[in-house]
């Protein structure tokens, strides 16, 4: 079972990244917000890590509550 989250990392993230990282990207004015399903911790450990590598700032980081 996957759980969704959504990320929030400083400035603009492309489509290209956000595909790559099974995510969806919403651009807002100064951050860019990545949304999707992440199916463990490990899982969402490689997207963090990905995203240090490429050094883009993380801001936040929270799981999405489940849908009824």
């Amino acid at each position: 079972m996957s759980l969704n989250y959504e990320i929030r990392v400083r400035g603009r993230v492309g489509e290209h990244l956000a595909d790559a990282l099974g995510l969806a990207a919403e651009v807002e004015p100064v951050e860019t917000v990545l949304r999707g399903p992440v199916t463990d911790q490990e899982d969402l450990h490689g997207i963090l890590d990905r995203l240090q590598e490429l050094g883009i700032e993380l801001v936040e980081v929270r799981r999405l509550p489940q849908s009824p």
